[in-house]
C-alpha cells in the first residue's frame, strides 16, 4: 500500500488473502486518502475453490472455504467504515470461475504508469510464492494494444483483468435487483455503486 497517491487505482485478482485481517487498516486508510480499489475474490463453496484447495499444500476444502468467507467478511468490515465523504472507493466482485493467476495491478494516475505483480497457482500457497514485476506506460483507451510493436506483458495482464471484471459486471446487470447483487458485489462508499463498478477511465 506504500507509495499510493490520490487518484491511483489498484486491481486485485485473487482467491483470498489469509493475512488480510492484519492489513485491512492499510486498505481502509488508502481508500480514505483517495485511492480506488477493484478486487475480484473467489466465492466460498464453489467448485473452483475445492479444486484449488486439493492441489495446495496445507489446505483442505473446508479450511479453504472458511478462509474465503473470512476474507469477504473482513472486506465488508472495511466497507462499513467508509462513509460517503470519502473520495476513494472500493468495488469487490465475488466470482466462481477459474482463479487463473494472482494479479496485483497499480495504475498510477500522476505518472501514467502501470505496475503489475503476478504469481502462479502451484502446490505452495500464494503467500509463499515469489511475484514477477512488470511495468509499462498507461495507454489510451482507443489504442489497439496487441496490434502495435509496443505492447508487453503488463498490457496482457491488464487486458485480462478488465475482461474478468466486465464479465462480472454483465452478470450483475443481468440479475438486476435480485438478492445475489448484494452478495456478489460489495462496495463503498454506499452511495457510489455505479462508480465502484467502473475501472480506471483510461482503459475502458
Amino acid at each position: 500500500m506504500h507509495g499510493l497517491k490520490p487518484g491511483d487505482y489498484v486491481y486485485l485478482l485473487i482467491t483470498f488473502d489469509p493475512r488480510f485481517k492484519n492489513k485491512s487498516r492499510e486498505l481502509e486508510n488508502a481508500i480514505k486518502t483517495g485511492v480506488h480499489f477493484r478486487i475480484l475474490i473467489l466465492k466460498a463453496d464453489c467448485r473452483s475453490g475445492e479444486l484449488r484447495a486439493q492441489e495446495t499444500n496445507g489446505f483442505n476444502p473446508h479450511e479453504f472455504n472458511e478462509y474465503s468467507k473470512l476474507f469477504k467478511v473482513s472486506l465488508e468490515d472495511v466497507i462499513s467504515r467508509i462513509d460517503d465523504s470519502i473520495t476513494g472507493s472500493l468495488g469487490v466482485f465475488v466470482y466462481d470461475g477459474l482463479p487463473s493467476l494472482p494479479l496485483f495491478i497499480i495504475i498510477r494516475k500522476e505518472s501514467r504508469k502501470v505496475e503489475v505483480y503476478n504469481s502462479f497457482y502451484l502446490t505452495e500457497p500464494v503467500s509463499k510464492m515469489p511475484y514477477l514485476h512488470w511495468e509499462t506506460e498507461l495507454k489510451l483507451s482507443n489504442q489497439e494494444l496487441f496490434e502495435s510493436d509496443h505492447w508487453n506483458m503488463s498490457d496482457l495482464f491488464l487486458d485480462y483483468f478488465k475482461r474478468r471484471w466486465e464479465m462480472e459486471k454483465e452478470k450483475l446487470s443481468a440479475l438486476g435487483n435480485q438478492d445475489i447483487e448484494t452478495r456478489d458485489f460489495i462496495h463503498a462508499p454506499n452511495s457510489a455503486k455505479d462508480k465502484c463498478a467502473e475501472l480506471y477511465i483510461g482503459i475502458k
